[in-house]
């Protein structure tokens, strides 16, 4: 295994099997397109003391394991905040839609908020029984879950719908590239739904159809810990609320709207 994806030309690149979901060897997990994305917008039209600070992707349809265009525009452009626009396409067909906000750095002496965010939070355990396996009945193993190394503090699947627990990818984005810091929260992030679950998805559909991060601070190191909640209210809706973190300390939030059904027999 060498990355998720192989760069074949500007825009374009080679889906490989690492980016398969749990569902099926031919569809992908929504954390690396995410990425993908991200890379994107992070290297159009770079610019000193800005960075990427908000994302929101809108998932249209399954993601296949095939050679992915993405395209990305500037829809405003301003001083100290840009909005950007990204298209993730299949053979010409669009399978993800993307906006973020790229704004100014805040300065190193701005008074620091911290707003109900804990003063610690528990650091990676060692790997000797805090392994978790995002493991459901009839899922594909060989693609994205073997390509992300996950270390639980608590809960998990099949334990309640919360889960607080530490991950980082174990290969490149791209071939040939160091994941930046945002690549590598999103990786991860769109996974909130999967260390959460607690139906059987025998019986029940609990997917979701979009991801939102925002980061208030670039994340540190390798690994990313995820404190996630899956919510679900009878004949309404559902929602997957995850606060995300590194070493030091709480940088930012994800969200995902899911479709929770009853399996069609």
């Amino acid at each position: 295994m060498e990355s998720f994806y192989r760069r074949l030309d500007e825009g374009r690149y080679e889906s490989l099997p690492t980016t398969a979901g749990p569902w099926s060897p031919h569809a992908q997990h929504a954390g690396p397109p995410s990425a993908l994305v991200a890379r994107t917008m992070e290297a159009h039209q770079p610019r000193e003391r800005m960075r990427l600070a908000d994302l929101r992707l809108d998932i249209l349809g399954p993601i296949p394991v095939a050679p992915l265009d993405v395209e990305v525009r500037t829809v405003r452009q301003g001083r100290s905040m840009e909005l950007l626009e990204a298209t993730l396409s299949a053979s010409g067909t669009p399978v993800v839609l993307a906006r973020g906000w790229r704004i100014v750095r805040t300065p190193d002496d701005f008074p620091r908020l911290r707003g109900y965010r804990p003063e610690d939070i528990a650091p990676v355990p060692d790997q000797q029984g805090h392994g978790l396996g995002l493991l459901m009945p009839g899922a594909h193993e060989d693609g994205y879950l073997s390509c992300v190394e996950w270390r639980a503090l608590e809960g998990g699947p099949g334990t309640g719908g919360t889960a607080v627990v530490w991950g980082r990818q174990l290969l490149p984005l791209v071939a040939g590239e160091e994941p930046t810091p945002w690549q590598r929260a999103l990786v991860l992030a769109d996974s909130g739904g999967g260390i959460t679950m607690t139906v059987d998805p025998r019986k029940h559909t609990y997917v979701n159809c979009n991801l939102h991060v925002v980061l208030d601070r670039d994340p540190e190191g390798e690994w990313i810990r995820m404190s996630s909640q899956a919510l679900a209210s009878p004949g309404h809706g559902g929602t997957v609320h995850t606060a995300l973190a590194d070493v030091r300390g709480d940088l930012g939030t994800g969200l995902q709207t899911m479709l929770a059904q009853d399996v069609r027999s």
